[in-house]
């Protein structure tokens, strides 16, 4: 089985201050790059450089209210985070006091960038579940530590809707969901190696789980993946898995008689 020791975080921070006053515009200008500056540096626990492998993650934020203080300014924003690929997390309730010259991460809460790395963990746990079966749940488990860390902060309002997506993403109920991106990136991970015994193996538990999902889940996944899919199962000749993507899926009909050919008579 393929193992995941090491990821490589690679940011890209926009920051859009339109709508904060000259004042404010002032004080946070250049904060894009000391954010992305400070994510990529070594010393994080959440770059590890073993060469296993690298994850892009890009981090949009949206200031949208600044009341000055002469102690601390308060700031309220939405914002954006992404892997630039499947996933991708939307938070409207950033509430946080900054001081300025802005430098992140002091202490062991920072109101603003707790909640960035909030999400930097939710990425990795998601990346690190499709290299090891729930693999992910130690990442989850610092997520975890922040959001409980943030119920002795001033500015908790947000964290509840953050306390209820890491509940979603480690409940029960999207266990089949993980499992099956374990299967399904390590079967399409051994196609790409042309190790087709170990990836037809994958790739049958990948399929038990995506018929176990939810329709609309399901649905969603085959939308970007079924030609993966439909290639990788024909690679190692699994008719009994074509046969069942089939049923799962009469939507791509077409993908498919174009990747396996015109299904036989019986």
């Amino acid at each position: 089985m393929r193992t995941a020791e090491a990821q490589l975080l690679f940011p890209e921070v926009t920051v859009d201050l339109q709508r904060l006053p000259e004042e404010a515009q002032a004080k946070l200008r250049g904060i894009d790059s000391t954010l992305s500056q400070f994510i990529s540096e070594s010393r994080h626990p959440w770059n590890r450089d073993d060469g296993a492998y690298d994850l892009p993650v890009q981090i949009s934020i949206y200031f949208t209210e600044y009341s000055p203080n002469p102690q601390e300014d308060k700031y309220k924003a939405n914002m954006i985070v992404t892997n630039k690929s499947d996933a991708r997390y939307d938070d409207k309730r950033l509430e946080f006091g900054m001081r300025t010259p802005y430098v992140p991460g002091q202490g062991s809460f920072d109101p603003f960038f707790s909640i960035i790395e909030f999400y930097l963990w939710v990425l990795i746990g998601n990346e690190e579940d499709k290299y090891e079966k729930l693999g992910g749940n130690r990442y989850y488990d610092k997520a975890r530590e922040k959001q409980l860390a943030s119920a002795s902060s001033l500015y908790y309002v947000g964290w509840d809707k953050r306390s209820d997506l890491l509940r979603e993403i480690t409940g029960e109920g999207n266990k089949t969901y993980r499992e099956f991106e374990f299967f399904y990136h390590t079967g399409i991970f051994y196609d790409g190696e042309q190790q087709y015994e170990d990836s037809k193996a994958y790739l049958h538990y990948a399929l038990l789980k995506l018929d176990a999902l939810p329709i609309d889940k399901r649905t969603e996944i085959l939308e970007s993946e079924h030609m993966n899919l439909a290639n990788a199962l024909k690679n190692c000749n699994y008719e009994r898995g074509i046969e069942a993507l089939r049923r799962l899926d009469i939507i791509h009909k077409a993908d498919y008689d174009g990747v396996f050919g015109q299904p036989q008579s019986p």
